[in-house]
């Protein structure tokens, strides 16, 4: 399955209220409880059943219980978190939010605060940690001029973000101090999670036995297809032109694959710090919040849910062994995870494997991993196991395949667990000789669960996983043990298929050993065993709305006890009456409009107790609602995302205080992605492209509730197809560099005839609608006077596939956009962003050694800025040394000997950084160290000169030169090191030039020098004027012929001499332009 939402109810986050629970959220949940309950005794093993805790949160994703299980905490994908206690009977909900990041949240499609854990020491510290996407608004321009609260900016590049706050507890209530806030991991845009796309951002934070913080990731890339990267429906260039990723992140779900990316990762950290832990696989010292420190494993797609196994593993992070993990992996096209991590350095094989077996369109690509020496393709760093046996160097443990422990078909009740014919990897079903016992099932997106150790449920439940599937509604008991080559005893049927719907968390209650899950639509439930469950309500009336006065007949004989118990009646009317029968009949009398709540409340003989509402509405009639745009039929474009205002036509006796709720689901093949709820009359929502896919089935569905002032809703929805034709006009491949204060657009344009494209820019936001007409100027410099298009400007036009946009601020983000014209309609454009700001660049460093005991001092080389912007330094350096940003001068003196790694970065206004690594040895005083010197040739009779090339000096000491004993015709100059005087005779002379720095310590070389005639004879290829070239190691004069035996080229503009020229077999001339040879001068 691509994603993990079904249809849920949100609140924006610009509405601080929960409106929409007594206005949409009603019906839903009355149908729930007056149904659903009924049922779910007949679909759980004998002397089980369920109940509803909780209802009424807005889109609910999960919840996690306090130690002794007095209080438990729900949050919403929006971003709140709720906090119950226990009172002595049942669940408090706490009148207010315990925590609201709302605004920094990005909540859409499948986004916005995925996981909240409590610290191990809660209960001291109230520390809680929450794992969430970030608006992309809030990560650019919080706590500067350009941000603004009730901003948001989604269908974009983001990152996703780990951040700690504190809880404290004043009476029975919970309250955040905001002020505790601290980021762990991505505190800014380049150090996040990459997200590239609207779905894949991971799911669960949670804590490991050792006390370690481990966070499970997604890979951030396109769901649908394959995406190896440069994918042109994904935002992978915005992410770039932030820094949300590297260059070498760019290959799509491969990113999982690498170690130097957050992305598709189980990470483990510090819960103080956010640093990894020294005790992780892939630990760098040097730089403790890299990616690769923190990787626990890695080849994951969307772990959407984790647990840990309990018992298991250390209590001490220092030993690497945080317990087992339990993952459920959401699948692709064909099969659903279940992982056993049970050591540090396992690769889940995404993309590489889907399942147990190699991914048949991911596997093949050949794409490269830039990070790896040799850069090899990514299928060839993963290959299948041999055994069960893993490597017992967890750094090499990524190289093979860790198969899932049980795979689960999308389409055929298939399960399969893995196993070996001698060293061959092969699969055996469930049931089967040689596998698990259990019976084979499907479903589409797997929820890893809880780890059950309580003793509530029977001995055969206790000790077991439980897990779920989201779409299938079913969960089951997965019985664990290390036997062999697969780590699953037996799997068992526990909640039948289709038990429940939208299940996103499953937790044990460690209180009273229930078993708790969370839906989508803001329902916690509990599943028990055994003891008196409370009764099922079950209120109906016999008519909801009419004239006074309004005469109605109530039904609760329909509520059920699970032990059959006989039940009383309590109905309150909402009007300061009640009824104790079970099927009352009221009289409603109102001059005006009235919304009166009915509440039937039914008691077992045990004192359980349970609910359900009913809404009657006197003086009134529902409304009616017709959406008016977009129109039916409809098609939504495929090259870009399109953005409508919506409208809806509403007819009532009354429209005063009409209330609104519109909500853009997505729907994919059996399951549903749905966006926030938007509570404006018309409001703007954004469709991005999905579908056109043979194999799949892709549409939107608008949904509108208006509600009147007397509580009665009209609701209708419109279905919006995929315009298919639409997406072959576009421009592929946009791509937006930054330059010095400029911007390259390129992009490759449509394969298909059309008349022009055009170019437009503008600063901070992005572009919304399309062109109309062709009375536009283009002029690619951005001050200058093109056409004004939304507050920017059109920078060009015409048919050719880059444009250079100038004259930008270096300090401001600009959104570009390229729409493709045929005929007189335009399409809506493929958009990219990016910053004109180049990083600064890092100098070129040779630090000398450090001698012991003696100050040191070295001047770093400048660091430029290409904008000329100033820079901010950064330093990691040992104790002993101090850094000058001002001088750049490194000084201190070092008392250990050692080599010494020392980083220097700086960083721009714009965030963007470059720095310099340099090993500094400090030691005892290191002689000079020679230079390499090859044989010199001297012709008798002409003038010789050869400099010595410098010594170096470990330490960047001064030296003192001197020779030995020197031919009587040769002198040597200690100042410049130059050899020179004239040969009269041949012979071959050896020469010993000495080097001494200060402390005396020496060094010497030997120079040999050939003094004889000289043939003026190429030795290799090159040109004329290099004097290498030529055996008499100079250039050839008018006066001497010469012998070309290798390839020689006379360079551009240059005048050779020769007094004539003599080639051998091997040998040529060429001649660049206006090169001349003057032969015989």
């Amino acid at each position: 399955m691509n994603h993990i939402f079904g249809m849920y109810l949100s609140v924006s986050k610009f509405l601080p209220t929960r409106l929409f629970n007594s206005i949409v959220c009603f019906t839903l949940l009355l149908a729930y409880i007056s149904t659903n309950s009924l049922l779910v005794a007949q679909q759980l093993p004998p002397g089980f059943s369920k109940s509803v805790s909780q209802s009424g949160y807005v889109g609910s994703v999960g919840m996690v219980f306090a130690k002794d299980g007095n209080s438990f905490f729900v949050w919403e994908k929006s971003g709140l978190v709720w906090a119950s206690v226990w009172n002595g009977t049942s669940y408090n909900r706490q009148e207010s939010v315990t925590l609201d990041i709302r605004e920094e949240v990005g909540e859409w499609n499948d986004f916005g605060l995925h996981s909240m854990c409590l610290d191990p020491n809660f209960e001291t510290n109230g520390f809680i940690y929450l794992f969430y996407v970030v608006d992309l608004h809030h990560l650019l321009y919080f706590g500067t001029s350009q941000y603004s609260s009730t901003a948001n900016e989604y269908q974009n590049a983001t990152v996703s973000r780990v951040t700690r706050y504190k809880l404290n507890k004043v009476g029975t209530s919970y309250l955040t101090d905001y002020s505790s806030r601290t980021v762990l991991l991505g505190e800014s845009k380049t150090t996040g999670v990459p997200i590239t796309f609207e779905s894949h951002a991971g799911g669960t934070i949670l804590f490991g036995n050792d006390g370690s913080l481990l966070v499970a990731t997604g890979d951030g890339a396109h769901h649908e297809g394959i995406d190896v990267g440069n994918d042109s429906r994904t935002n992978f260039q915005t992410a770039l032109n932030l820094g949300i990723m590297r260059p070498e992140e760019n290959v799509g779900a491969l990113r999982s694959q690498m170690l130097n990316s957050h992305c598709g990762k189980v990470l483990r950290i510090d819960p103080t710090t956010g640093n990894g832990l020294p005790s992780n696989p892939f630990y760098d010292p040097m730089n403790p919040r890299a990616p690769k420190s923190r990787v626990w494993t890695l080849g994951v797609r969307n772990p959407y849910r984790i647990c840990i196994q309990p018992n298991t593993g250390s209590t001490n992070p220092d030993d690497g062994s945080p317990g087992t993990l339990l993952i459920g992996d959401v699948g692709w096209f064909k099969w659903e995870d279940f992982h056993v991590i049970d050591k540090a350095g396992l690769n889940c094989g995404w993309p590489v494997y889907e399942g147990l077996l190699p991914t048949y369109l991911y596997y093949g690509t050949n794409v490269h991993n830039l990070d790896e020496p040799g850069q090899p393709t990514f299928e060839s760093l993963c290959v299948q196991p041999s055994s069960f046996i893993d490597n017992p160097d967890p750094t090499l443990r990524r190289f093979t395949h860790s198969r899932p422990a049980m795979d689960y078909s999308h389409s055929a009740n298939i399960t399969r667990v893995p196993a070996f014919n001698g060293t061959t990897a092969i699969v055996r079903e469930l049931g089967t000789v040689g596998a698990p016992a259990g019976t084979q099932f499907l479903g589409h997106c797997a929820i890893g669960g809880a780890y059950y150790t309580g003793t509530q449920f029977p001995a055969m439940y206790q000790n077991t996983l439980f897990f779920t599937d989201y779409v299938e509604g079913w969960i089951k008991s997965i019985v664990l043990h290390d036997e062999g080559d697969h780590h699953i005893h037996e799997i068992k049927d526990f909640a039948s298929l289709g038990f429940d719907t939208n299940i996103l968390d499953l937790k044990v209650n460690p209180r009273d050993g229930s078993l708790y899950y969370v839906r989508l639509d803001g329902v916690v439930s509990r599943i028990s065993y055994g003891g008196n469950q409370p009764p099922v309500a079950n209120a109906t009336a016999s008519a909801n709305y009419g004239l006074s006065p309004l005469v109605i007949q109530f039904t609760g004989s329909n509520s059920v006890d699970p032990e059959g118990q006989a039940l009383s009646y309590l109905w309150k009317f909402g009007d300061g009456t009640t009824s104790t029968s079970a099927n009352p009949v009221k009289t409603f009398t109102a001059v005006s409009t009235q919304m009166y709540t009915v509440t039937l409340v039914v008691t077992d003989n045990e004192q359980l107790t349970s609910s359900q509402e009913v809404i009657i509405s006197v003086n009134n009639t529902p409304p009616a609602v017709e959406i008016v745009t977009p129109a039916s039929g409809t098609l939504y474009r495929m090259d870009q995302a399109t953005t409508y205002t919506l409208q809806a036509a509403v007819t009532d006796t009354d429209t005063a205080g009409m209330q609104y709720a519109w909500q853009v689901t997505l729907r994919h093949n059996s399951h549903t992605h749905p966006e926030p709820i938007l509570y404006e009359r018309t409001p703007t929502v954004t469709i991005t492209p999905a579908g056109c896919n043979p194999n799949e089935t892709f549409y939107y569905v608008i949904i509108i509730n208006a509600t009147d002032n007397g509580g009665l809703t009209a609701t209708q929805s419109l279905t919006l197809n995929p315009d298919c034709s639409s997406a072959n006009v576009a421009v592929t491949n946009l791509q937006t560099t930054s330059k010095l204060n400029s911007v390259l657009v390129s992009w490759i344009n449509p394969n298909v005839t059309f008349d022009e494209v055009m170019v437009v820019a503008k600063e901070a936001t992005g572009f919304r609608g399309s062109p109309s007409g062709t009375s536009y100027t283009a002029k690619a410099s951005f001050t200058s006077d093109g056409t004004a298009f939304e507050a920017g400007k059109v920078v060009y036009r015409g048919q050719s596939n880059s444009v250079t946009v100038t004259n930008l601020d270096p300090l401001k983000q600009y959104y570009f956009r390229v729409y493709t014209r045929v005929g007189n309609v335009w399409n809506a454009g493929v958009q990219g962003t990016a910053t004109p700001n180049l990083p600064p660049i890092a100098p070129v460093v040779v630090p000398p050694a450090a001698e012991l005991y003696t100050l040191y001092s070295y001047t770093v080389p400048v660091f430029t800025d290409p904008e000329n912007q100033p820079l901010t330094a950064t330093t990691s350096l040992p104790d002993w040394l101090t850094y000058d940003a001002d001088t750049g001068v490194l000084t201190g003196v070092p008392v250990v000997a050692g080599s010494y790694t020392l980083t220097i970065g700086v960083t721009d206004p714009g965030n963007l950084t470059a720095r310099v690594v340099m090993v500094v040895v400090a030691g005892p005083n290191q002689p000079p160290v020679p230079p390499v010197v090859g044989e010199q040739f001297a012709q008798i009779g002409r003038p010789f000169s050869f400099t010595v090339p410098a010594f170096t000096d470990p330490e960047g000491k001064a030296l003192a030169y001197a020779s030995g004993e020197l031919p009587y015709w040769l002198s040597f100059d200690t100042n410049t090191r130059v050899m020179s005087g004239t040969p009269t005779q041949t012979n071959s002379y050896s020469v010993t030039i000495h080097a001494t720095d200060p402390q005396g310590l020496t060094a010497s070389v030997r120079v040999v020098i050939n003094a004889g005639i000289c043939t003026m004879a190429t030795v290799k290829q090159g040109n004329w004027n290099d004097p290498t070239v030529w055996y008499c190691q100079r250039i050839p004069t008018g006066a001497e012929t010469v012998y070309i035996n290798h390839a020689v080229t006379v360079p551009t503009g240059y005048d050779a001499y020769a007094k004539s020229v003599v080639y051998a077999a091997s040998g040529s001339l060429a001649f660049s332009e206006n090169a001349r040879l003057n032969v015989n001068p």
